[in-house]
């Protein structure tokens, strides 16, 4: 063949198909295109519908849009999740968005160019919005969600080769592992920070000076958890002459990072000059949870027990909106050396109970299992050598002159503890047995009769021993007087807690899509028309059994004995008739598993052993006291109120008894109506529940509150 037509049908071959491959480029660029338009259409009405509170339609929107095309500032329905409080549903959103990325290996990106403003759409890699989706998941997780998350995104980002370079994250990912106790990829993560800034120095200016000290910073804190103090000391001086921030941070953070290792090394003293030294800094306070756990060490330190537990305690009191990166210590520590400051008190039982808790944080967090293990050991030892029975003191009622109590109503509400180092087994009052906790706090009421009703309180520890103690009631029979009566008692806080399980793990549990609009309607009711602050409002939505027990033990912690609370659970619930028990079905619940469900009873417990004076359940699932106030009580509230708000109080509101009840709840149109339009000033859980919401509900539905 002559050589010039063979070079010639090569080059037609070649031609033909250079235009067939442009050809289907650009094909493909158009379908691209179209569907691109098509998404950000619907991606525009979810925005629109974020923006009138419309989650759900909003979240169906985004749902057809990624179906359609995934463009990546899709993630603001993540963003979303995130600010209301589902971390869950967060992360599922941005799991979703980083699958469907990954699907196309470049994706169509809209620019504007410089010159006329025209739209352009180019390809790009898919890879850098994936990377940027992860660190938002990550980002988003170590302030307000799980660490356990966030450490892992940055993990897979490191082994993915996307975090060379990235000063900021390695940081990131360096403190993850801290808190983690994952020492190996902390020490890697800190080494190639160090690699760096050395490589960036020039540059120090343009990144600030205070990026510089972070390597050593990190360097004095990995060497502190792993017990080489004198290092730790070492080095953190050196983060602190080399930081030349304006506010001293690095600083701050450093003298903290000292007092803990002197305090390794027995320099209770030493470690107290550099908690001061930080305290100074504009970045702490008296009541930073850092500064709390530092001093709650030093009293340990210092065999000042009783100072240390008010000092674990005052640190997880601190209300955990965020993790703020530096010198924070996981709850699963401060649970342990609280553990260990009761065990020292020979308290055996909250020792136990704060390193159980403590294990529900960290289940393999080998401080607690070995102090658990221990405990138990001495626990049987001290119950066979325990004959003394339980030391009972009373705490209400409280205006007791002797032995002898005047009331007025046809009850009293009796609460005390009976301490024991064996634990308390049981409390019978009058004959009847009472909510008792382990750990020695009881309640019970009694009912009275006309004249001087005898009071017999026995406690019963777990070695057996007994104590009992006697104090009688005389039941006044004259009115109650109408005139005001100056309040002398401390005023509580009104607290809420909203839970919402709305989309489940298990696919055949049917997700729904009002519980979480519902509880943030709820919400704002109690924060715009009663007192509640948004400081003492905790959300829960879509959790897990473990992170209401989490929950749970926040309040705990936060709840005084004068404070009220209410308590909303809006998800699905499951009533056995066989068994003749109640369920809720939290998120992580599976169909066919009842180890999975959490028991009405459970949820009960928990409610029993808060503090708070008045709790309030509202539930709006099938199955299934407090006041509202528009303000505190005042020196002008009827008497007959008063008397109510000194009881103790646990009521509960259902939507239904064994009947099944609408994804569309009836109960809580009427529940939201009734706070709404209330303009009582004091306005009983009763009084709402049979005036309001009874027949109501039931005229409109089939479901019996």
């Amino acid at each position: 063949m002559n050589h010039y037509l063979l070079k010639s049908i090569i080059l037609t071959i070649f031609c033909f198909l250079t235009i067939s491959v442009v050809a289907q480029d650009d094909a493909q660029k158009k379908a691209d295109k179209e569907r691109y338009l098509r998404a950000e259409e619907l991606l525009q009405k979810a925005s629109k519908a974020i923006k009138n509170d419309e989650l759900v339609e909003a979240e169906k929107l985004y749902n057809q849009s990624l179906k359609e095309y995934p463009i990546t500032y899709g993630h603001f329905i993540g963003v979303k999740r995130m600010e209301i409080g589902d971390m869950r549903g967060a992360n599922k959103v941005w799991d979703n968005l980083v699958d469907s990325l990954k699907a196309h290996p470049q994706v169509l990106f809209q620019t504007v160019t410089n010159i006329g403003g025209l739209v352009k759409y180019v390809y790009r890699p898919s890879g850098e919005y994936i990377k940027n989706i992860r660190l938002i998941k990550a980002g988003s997780n170590f302030y307000k969600g799980d660490i356990k998350i966030a450490h892992q995104e940055m993990l897979t980002l490191k082994q993915e080769g996307l975090l060379d370079g990235d000063g900021t994250n390695l940081a990131t990912l360096a403190e993850t592992s801290l808190q983690l106790s994952d020492y190996g990829n902390a020490q890697i993560a800190i080494e190639e920070l160090k690699k760096f800034y050395a490589a960036n120095k020039n540059k120090s200016l343009e990144m600030g000076y205070s990026t510089q000290v972070t390597p050593i910073y990190l360097d004095s804190k990995l060497a502190l958890v792993k017990g080489d103090f004198t290092n730790a000391i070492k080095i953190a001086e050196m983060a602190k002459a080399a930081d030349k921030s304006i506010n001293k941070m690095w600083v701050a953070r450093a003298n903290l990072i000292i007092a803990e290792a002197e305090i390794g090394l027995g320099n209770v003293d030493k470690a107290r000059s550099f908690v001061e030294q930080a305290k100074k800094s504009p970045i702490y306070s008296e009541k930073s949870p850092d500064i709390n756990f530092i001093e709650g060490l030093i009293s340990l330190a210092a065999k000042d027990y009783n100072k240390a537990i008010v000092d674990f305690s005052t640190n997880l009191a601190f209300k955990p909106g965020y993790l703020r990166p530096g010198y924070v210590y996981a709850q699963q520590i401060t649970y342990t050396k609280k553990a260990e400051a009761y065990a020292a008190l020979k308290d055996l039982v909250n020792a136990k109970k704060s390193y159980e808790t403590a294990l529900i944080y960290y289940p393999n967090y080998e401080p607690a299992v070995n102090g658990l293990a221990k405990l138990e050991g001495n626990q049987i030892v001290a119950r066979k050598t325990d004959k003394t029975g339980p030391e009972i003191k009373i705490l209400e009622p409280t205006n007791m002159r002797g032995l002898k109590v005047v009331a007025a109503g046809k009850d009293i509400m009796i609460k005390g503890i009976a301490a024991d180092p064996s634990g308390l087994k049981s409390v019978i009052i009058n004959g009847n047995a009472v909510y008792a906790k382990e750990e020695g706090d009881f309640w019970g009421s009694v009912m009275l009769k006309d004249g001087v009703n005898k009071i017999l309180i026995v406690a019963t520890d777990l070695a057996g021993n007994n104590t009992e103690q006697t104090f009688e009631v005389e039941k006044s029979t004259a009115a109650i007087a109408t005139a005001p009566i100056a309040v002398t008692e401390k005023q509580g806080k009104n607290y809420a807690v909203f839970i919402a399980s709305q989309n489940y793990d298990d696919i055949t549990i049917p997700s729904l899509e009002n519980p979480i609009a519902d509880a943030i309607r709820l919400k704002l009711i109690l924060k715009n028309n009663y007192n509640f602050s948004e400081d003492n409002i905790y959300t829960l939505f879509n959790p897990q059994r473990d992170d209401f027990k989490k929950k749970f033990l926040e309040l705990k912690e936060a709840l005084q004995p004068e404070d009220n609370l209410v308590i909303f659970y809006a998800g699905h619930g499951i009533w056995v008739d066989k068994e003749k028990k109640g369920y809720w079905l939290l998120t992580d619940a599976q169909r066919n598993d009842v180890n999975t469900w959490l028991p009405n009873k459970n949820v009960l417990d928990m409610i029993a052993e808060l503090p708070s004076r008045h709790t309030l359940l509202i539930t709006d699932a099938c199955f299934s006291g407090s006041v509202f106030k528009t303000r505190s009580i005042g020196t002008d509230a009827p008497a007959a109120i008063k008397e109510m708000d000194n009881k103790i109080s646990r009521v509960a509101i259902t939507s239904g008894n064994d009947t099944e009840v609408p994804d569309v709840s009836v109960f809580m149109k009427y529940l939201v109506k009734a706070l709404t339009e209330n303009k009582e000033k004091y306005l009983t859980a009763q009084k709402m529940f049979i005036t309001q919401i009874i027949e109501a509900v039931m005229t409109e539905s089939k479901t019996e509150p």
